[in-house]
């Protein structure tokens, strides 16, 4: 369980480092005629919620069903 709480720990840090990091990166880059197209879930429990760019959404919708999946396997196996 201890490994568990660490790696999720660290995925939040790697999550808060790439976020910086693209921001940085984005503000170097400082073309005027560049679109950002964004998305995102938020879990609440194993139930997703996306908002984004329709484009962004599929591939969003296929992260929330493996998140969903993943959390169903964590808590529920014996």
């Amino acid at each position: 369980m201890e490994k568990l709480i660490l790696a999720g720990v660290a995925l939040l840090f790697l999550g808060i480092l790439l976020i910086f990091a693209g921001t940085i990166l984005s503000i170097a880059s400082a073309e005027k005629n560049v679109k950002i197209e964004t998305a995102g879930v938020i879990m609440i429990g194993p139930i997703p919620i996306m908002f984004g760019d329709k484009r962004l959404l599929i591939p969003l919708a296929l992260l929330a069903i493996a998140l969903m999946l993943i959390s169903y396997w964590l808590f529920w196996r014996h």
